[in-house]
């Protein structure tokens, strides 16, 4: 199977008659992925292409080194990516959706349920912090091999997906790795920093460019609209 079942038929469907394409061929279960020679970052449990005008950016605890969140953007627009332990028959996005559009209901913003190319989504207004100020938002969610990875879109994109034709692509070429470990579902899949990161003067391994091989499923987008980072944490960046 080249790609994750993102979600029950009877949504896939409901994107088809909608006339809305099929879902793209990725994100990549790693067991699965292509051998299609694209040069991917290592973030552990993520494998970001590298695609030329996007920058990806890494939010990092300062004190622990714990990589927070990642993100991508090519400048109009940001993509968040976080991925999370599953169970192994059912998905997460169903009941995630639902808790988050009941959380942003209950308080200052607002969540609409639409489709999309992976299905149900949701359209998002943010609160950006300031009094009676929100940003729109886009959150996906796809539903793969005992895992489930979690998209923000910001910006230009989460108004028009037309109009991140990068952070697209990116997606589509994303690799997720869930590994043998036993996790508690939900637990967020471990991610590192790469080595571009660690040691910005190492050399790339081929054999790494090729693919294959707590409890909050809450975005930070929702948790603080702002996205500014919290103390004690940096902010690093490649691309």
């Amino acid at each position: 199977m080249g790609a994750p079942e993102h979600h029950g038929r009877d949504e896939v469907l409901d994107v088809e008659e909608e006339g809305t394409a099929g879902a793209p061929d990725g994100p990549y279960d790693a067991d699965n992925a292509p051998d299609d020679r694209v040069r991917r970052l290592d973030l552990g449990s993520l494998r970001i292409p590298m695609v030329d005008g996007i920058q990806v950016q890494f939010q990092v605890d300062q004190t622990s080194g714990q990589l927070l969140t990642v993100t991508l953007t090519d400048g109009q627009s940001a993509m968040e990516l976080a991925a999370f332990a599953a169970p192994k028959s059912t998905g997460l996005w169903n009941d995630v959706r639902t808790e988050i559009a009941g959380s942003l209901g209950a308080g200052p913003g607002a969540a609409e349920e639409g489709s999309g190319p992976y299905g149900k989504e949701l359209r998002l207004q943010l609160p950006t912090g300031a009094a009676d100020e929100f940003m729109p938002g886009r959150m996906m969610g796809i539903d793969g091999p005992r895992w489930f990875l979690r998209i923000v879109l910001t910006g230009y994109g989460a108004l028009d997906p037309q109009a991140a034709p990068l952070l697209t692509e990116a997606l589509r070429q994303l690799v997720v790795v869930r590994g043998d470990q036993a996790m508690p579902l939900r637990d967020p899949l471990p991610l590192k920093l790469p080595k571009e990161v660690t040691d910005p003067h190492a050399s790339p391994d081929p054999a790494e460019e090729v693919a294959a091989g707590p409890y909050d499923t809450t975005p930070a987008a929702v948790r603080t609209a702002a996205r500014m980072p919290a103390p004690g944490v940096r902010i690093a960046e490649v691309g």
